[in-house]
């Protein structure tokens, strides 16, 4: 049975897409949602994990997203606070560092589910399983990956949101978790590789805008075709075709099976989620 917490910030995630034209299938840009709704989203280089707060009319929201976590991290962290936003918690601030306990506590753990279900819909998640013919029961490491780069979130995370709504039970959680995306990485691109974040897409992904920073690397199938320079070819590799990103910009990418845009955005960017892959920053005017 699944918790009564779970269960209500399910019902108010499944409401906030469908208002803004999302279904229970699709992945969403948590960044560009909240942009959509009037939050304001920023990048910031301080050691926590993020921060909600407004006036006290509840007006003028805003959210800042430490920079130091992993990138796909702050994506939930941003859905983690956009849920403060939405049950009207007031200011919040999270310090925790990932791998601490600070006890249980309701609010904060409603925002997480929150986050889960706004994120990685359980029905999308069973979707991508079920229309590449993996039994999410028994599916590897690299699946789940695959899986957590279309809804844009961490590898952790997908695994955590799995079990919170018993799509797979712990013994599973234990063993994809020695499986570090470090790791994954490594056994893809061999030893001795840069240790960076990274996205797979495979034949059945569909994600229209796919976000990275500088550095990182993203598996594409083979024979895809990117235009512009700012998104590097690296090597073939058994995943698909590897390209690492070199500089800020969004570069469209295509192949048999759909296209891409991909933004990528300065390793470490401090600044508004909304100029996070500008070209040239020096230009903007605030």
């Amino acid at each position: 049975m699944m918790n009564p917490v779970v269960m209500e910030a399910t019902r108010k995630a499944a409401e906030v897409r469908k208002k803004n034209g999302f279904d229970i299938y699709q992945s969403l840009n948590i960044y560009d949602l909240c942009y959509k709704i009037g939050i304001t989203v920023q990048f910031v280089d301080v050691n926590m994990e993020g921060m909600y707060f407004c006036q006290k009319d509840s007006s003028s929201p805003r959210i800042l997203i430490s920079n130091q976590r992993p990138f796909g991290r702050r994506a939930f962290t941003c859905g983690h606070e956009f849920g403060h936003h939405i049950f009207e918690h007031g200011d919040k601030i999270d310090m925790l560092a990932e791998g601490e306990s600070k006890g249980y506590d309701k609010d904060e753990f409603l925002v997480d589910s929150f986050s889960g279900a706004l994120l990685m819909p359980v029905a999308g998640i069973l979707a991508e399983f079920a229309k590449r013919d993996w039994n999410i029961k028994t599916a590897s490491a690299e699946q789940f990956y695959i899986v957590s780069s279309v809804f844009g979130t961490g590898y952790q995370s997908l695994i955590i949101h799995c079990l919170k709504n018993n799509l797979i039970g712990e013994t599973q959680v234990r063993s994809l978790q020695r499986q570090t995306p470090a790791k994954i990485l490594e056994t893809i691109l061999g030893k001795g590789t840069s240790n960076s974040h990274f996205k797979i897409f495979d034949q059945s992904s569909i994600s229209p805008v796919v976000d990275l920073e500088v550095t990182n690397f993203v598996f594409f199938p083979e024979g895809s075709v990117v235009e512009g320079e700012r998104l590097a070819f690296f090597k073939s590799t058994s995943a698909g075709d590897c390209f690492i990103a070199k500089e800020p910009g969004i570069v469209r990418v295509f192949n048999n099976y759909t296209a891409y845009f991909v933004r990528i955005q300065n390793s470490n960017y401090v600044g508004f989620a909304e100029y996070r892959h500008l070209e040239n920053l020096n230009e903007i005017t605030i």
